[in-house]
């Protein structure tokens, strides 16, 4: 049976129990006016794609992905062009969640980092309560509460769980940033990837992903550009031999170096020394 399409928002009209599940079918001519509720109100996208505007900033959405909307929080939703969205939007009155005052500071204004997992679960509890809603029976307020609560619950598991993540990354990036400032005077020292890796305390792949976003090449790209600097910098200023140079800047095989210095600076080492060197000031 295909679903009835709408062109505007369903009216939220919560029953005495204080829980209600909408169906949300949008037509192509769909248009929400901004509303307000003193609800809590959560939304699985079960189709199509858009943005839910808030106050002061708005969030992208599409389908999987589940959107939390605190009490006293003015939205909208606008569906994206030629992708009119069906929703399945949860409303849970306040009085519902009375016995924890901690609960509704919780609830995070955004969608959720999407998670397939957390979406299937989600989605389970509210198409359990789309059939229960349906259903007359004396145990259907007790029911609508008791899943309410578990689609509560999974909210705030998944905003502690994104909260968390995020404070580790915001670490993690100052750590990878303070180890960033120090490799200029220490870039002789590092070995690989790996040993940068673990001496941080960051899994490999978090630190290659983050040392790319803030310097904008690789680990050994970087660590190589400081190490070339250094050898330009030794041969300009010093008559060490090349070799030595080389071993200073961490290069153990000469032949390496030789290759790494041609190209980064387009000529040899000898020939850098030639034409900018020690006997280049002495001219």
């Amino acid at each position: 049976m295909k679903p009835i399409l709408i062109d505007k928002a369903l009216p939220e009209q919560l029953p005495h129990w204080g829980i209600l599940v909408l169906e949300s079918h949008h037509s192509s001519e769909f248009i929400m006016e901004w509303r307000t509720h003193s609800f809590v109100k959560i939304i699985y996208v079960l189709r199509g794609n858009g943005t839910i505007l808030f106050n002061k900033k708005r969030c992208s959405f599409s389908e999987g992905d589940v959107i939390s909307v605190p009490p006293g929080t003015r939205n909208r939703i606008v569906d994206g062009p030629n992708a009119a969205s069906s929703l399945y939007v949860c409303c849970v009155a306040r009085g519902v969640l009375r016995f924890d005052p901690s609960l509704i500071p919780q609830l995070p204004c955004r969608a959720l980092p999407r998670e397939k997992h957390f979406a299937h679960r989600v989605s389970s509890v509210v198409r359990r309560m789309v059939h229960t809603q349906q259903v007359a029976s004396e145990m259907r307020p007790i029911s609508m509460v008791t899943d309410a609560l578990k689609l509560i619950k999974l909210i705030c598991e998944r905003s502690r769980e994104t909260q968390k993540i995020a404070r580790i990354a915001i670490d993690y990036r100052q750590r990878i940033q303070q180890y960033i400032d120090l490799l200029p005077s220490r870039f002789f020292e590092e070995t690989s990837i790996n040993a940068a890796a673990d001496h941080l305390d960051i899994p490999r792949r978090t630190f290659t992903k983050l040392f790319a976003e803030i310097t904008g090449d690789t680990w050994l790209q970087h660590v190589r550009r400081l190490a070339i600097e250094h050898a330009r910098h030794r041969l300009h200023e010093t008559d060490l031999p090349v070799s030595s140079i080389a071993f200073e800047c961490g290069f153990h095989d000469l032949s390496t170096f030789y290759r790494q210095f041609q190209r980064h600076c387009g000529i040899s080492p000898g020939r850098y020394r030639t034409d900018f060197g020690l006997q280049d000031e002495t001219r």
